[in-house]
């Protein structure tokens, strides 16, 4: 289920561009060489290099400083804290810079309802997800949670899905998280995935991930 980074994703942005057209709102939940996450009026999409959205956003280049983007024939250039379209947001400075092991993983310390965990960064994971025996022994009332079922590498198995109070990973917090409680022993490893990782920049170069609080 997690992923290196490096096959997914990583980078961010956000900006008010006034222009005549009813533009969508866009913002990058993630910027890499040549690949961008963006979330166009909320919903997460992810790019190659000459690929179009759904909306019809045109991904015209990307690395970890920026996006060129194309819409309705008119060229936007995207960096970290910017948007097009909705309102600038100023983000707040804090960041947490995480480095890859010798796999090409990302790993880092935070914390769940105020209880300590270790994260797997993955940014090929819609929500956050961890074990029913982790979630356990931190105490989330899991079974709380609506019931429903995921496929996993074993095959298909039972999962609730629930919001987290917070989530924190150094001095970023993230508050209601939407989390999958997966029944038994996987994912051996609790994943960070898109349902926090889109509430922050995240933007991966030379094989460092920082994450930037972006409101």
């Amino acid at each position: 289920m997690a992923r290196s980074l490096r096959s997914c994703l990583p980078l961010v942005l956000l900006a008010a561009i006034s222009t005549g057209w009813a533009a969508p709102s866009i913002e990058a939940a993630g910027l890499m060489r040549d690949m961008a996450v963006l979330l166009i009026d909320d919903r997460q999409e992810t790019l190659r290099v000459g690929q179009r959205s759904s909306s019809g956003v045109l991904l015209l280049a990307a690395d970890a400083q920026r996006a060129i983007i194309e819409l309705d024939g008119q060229r936007r250039e995207l960096r970290l804290s910017q948007r097009v379209g909705g309102h600038f947001v100023e983000p707040v400075g804090r960041s947490v810079q995480i480095s890859s092991d010798a796999r090409g993983q990302f790993r880092v310390a935070g914390g769940v309802n105020g209880r300590s965990v270790t994260f797997l960064v993955d940014t090929g994971a819609s929500l956050l997800a961890m074990s029913s025996a982790q979630a356990q022994r931190i105490g989330i009332d899991y079974r709380s949670g609506e019931l429903g079922r995921v496929t996993t590498a074993s095959g298909v198995t039972e999962a609730w899905f629930l919001t987290l109070d917070q989530v924190t990973v150094g001095d970023i917090s993230v508050d209601g998280v939407r989390a999958a409680i997966v029944q038994g022993a996987f994912p051996a490893e609790a994943l960070l995935g898109m349902s926090f990782l889109r509430h922050v920049g995240f933007a991966e170069d030379g094989g460092v991930l920082t994450l930037l609080q972006r409101f």
